[in-house]
């Protein structure tokens, strides 16, 4: 190779290596302007470059590093002002009255819940209750029936005194008394019967 060749390729190298040094620090800028996150990484890849390339310039991976300090610096500073501060106290006391209304509607709802189990365990002992009445009435009606009959069982077998009529009537009465009575009574535990029910 001869000088003028190697002197050829000295000066496109150079010439390539400040187009290169141009685009990153074109990157450098719009990376800034458009408030993105600059770093090694974005800077190479926004510039069309590689990262091993910027770290061959150890002042331009300096500026880089500078210019993401401050960048990080400045957007923490950011949030620290006292109009973000008041915004996002605005915030957190809206979020925080939400909440209070979403606690206060589950605290209800549970209320509900809770009391829907009461009242379900208030109608099974009430049913138990009823149950247990319903199972008395029963036998009583079941009692009176085994009485009535055997009081009509009594009566038939004295037979018919011929001689004595009035004894005769007086039997009648006392059947039919007893039997109105027995009646009514059947009646009675029947309606109770059918409210309970």
């Amino acid at each position: 190779m001869s000088n003028k060749q190697i002197a050829a390729l000295t000066i496109a190298s150079q010439q390539k290596q400040k187009i290169a040094l141009a685009r990153t620090e074109e990157a450098i800028e719009y990376l800034i302007e458009n408030n993105f996150k600059i770093t090694v990484r974005s800077v190479a890849k926004t510039a069309g470059v590689s990262v091993s390339y910027i770290y061959k310039y150890p002042e331009l991976a300096y500026k880089i590093q500078t210019l993401r300090d401050r960048q990080k610096y400045n957007l923490d500073s950011e949030k620290c002002l006292p109009s973000n501060i008041n915004q996002q106290l605005k915030k957190l006391k809206s979020e925080k009255i939400e909440l209070i209304g979403k606690i206060e509607e589950l605290n209800n709802y549970i209320n509900a819940i809770e009391e829907k189990g009461k009242s379900l365990t208030k109608l099974q002992i009430e049913n138990l209750q009823l149950q247990t009445e319903n199972q008395q009435l029963k036998q009583e009606l079941e009692y009176i029936k085994q009485n009535l009959h055997k009081t009509r069982s009594f009566i038939l077998s004295q037979g018919y005194d011929t001689q004595d009529e009035v004894v005769m009537e007086t039997r009648k009465r006392v059947v039919q008394k007893i039997t109105s009575e027995n009646t009514k009574v059947i009646k009675t535990i029947r309606k109770e019967f059918k409210k309970e029910i």
